[in-house]
């Protein structure tokens, strides 16, 4: 088990008379994770709201004058999250309940229906489904270049594919469509991680292997016991951090997330 202090602040600057925000911030509510404390302060104090999703996923919303606003989030958590299954035999994906048969289709950013030909070519030699989503982590970890800055948000599976390079979110989104592609259900997930240089938000995947969803980075910088889990969806497009109506200048963004030292570290120090 780990415990993982994050946060973030967010800036803005409301040009109408009012603005509505949906903040995806929040840590999810989920098995492998348990809040232990975590304080919301937005200045000036605004009404807000607390919705959570299906997926667990906890949406703030705000209803904001016009005028200068910042969203503070701060929370302490403990993380435990089972190991990577070895190995799962080949299965029947048009058997799966269609709320996680639908992770295996085609999304705005995840043109899986591309590759098809590509993946089982590339990584389809196994049967082993455990297996062939570490060989597409691996894949995309060698083959794609990490550059900050490379990709304007809206890149997509097939831009990553021919540029070979972008950022956490463009790794994912290639992860996804190769698994896709295999019929292996993988959903997007945004959060907190640590030990990440600089410090920003994170992009991972959940790929539902043997009846259960586990996370992989494909980017291989984060092992999952060190990711906090706020949005899951089907790409990115589904997993933003704002959703704002209203005329508003973005400012500055600031997250954090730390491992406090075990007892081990603690006594040696």
């Amino acid at each position: 088990m780990k415990t993982l202090s994050v946060g973030c602040s967010l800036s803005y600057q409301v040009v109408a008379s009012s603005a509505a925000f949906t903040f995806n911030v929040l840590a999810s509510i989920d098995p492998e994770q348990r809040v232990v404390s975590e304080a919301i302060v937005c200045t000036p104090e605004v009404p807000t709201e607390i919705i959570v999703t299906g997926k667990g996923d906890r949406l703030l919303r705000a209803d904001v004058p016009s005028g200068p606003f910042e969203l503070r989030y701060q929370a302490t958590l403990e993380v435990s999250r089972p190991p990577h299954p070895m190995t799962v035999a080949s299965d029947r994906p048009g058997r799966l309940p269609l709320s996680i048969l639908t992770y295996t289709l085609p999304s705005r950013y995840c043109e899986s229906d591309l590759f098809a030909a590509r993946a089982w070519d590339m990584f389809g030699a196994t049967p082993d489904r455990s297996e062939q989503v570490r060989a597409i982590c691996r894949w995309v970890k060698e083959n794609i270049v990490y550059m900050a800055g490379a990709t304007d948000g809206k890149t997509s599976a097939w831009d990553v594919w021919q540029r070979r390079e972008g950022v956490c979110r463009d790794f994912v989104h290639l992860a996804i469509a190769f698994c896709r592609a295999l019929t292996i259900p993988v959903r997007y997930v945004g959060g907190y991680s640590a030990g990440l240089e600089p410090m920003d938000f994170h992009a991972c995947f959940e790929a539902y292997l043997g009846n259960a969803w586990h996370l992989f980075d494909p980017t291989e910088d984060v092992p999952p016991e060190d990711v906090v889990v706020v949005s899951r969806g089907r790409d990115a497009a589904q997993a933003g951090l704002t959703v704002i109506y209203g005329r508003v200048l973005p400012g500055p963004i600031r997250v954090t997330c730390v491992a406090a030292p075990t007892p081990e570290a603690q006594a040696t120090g």
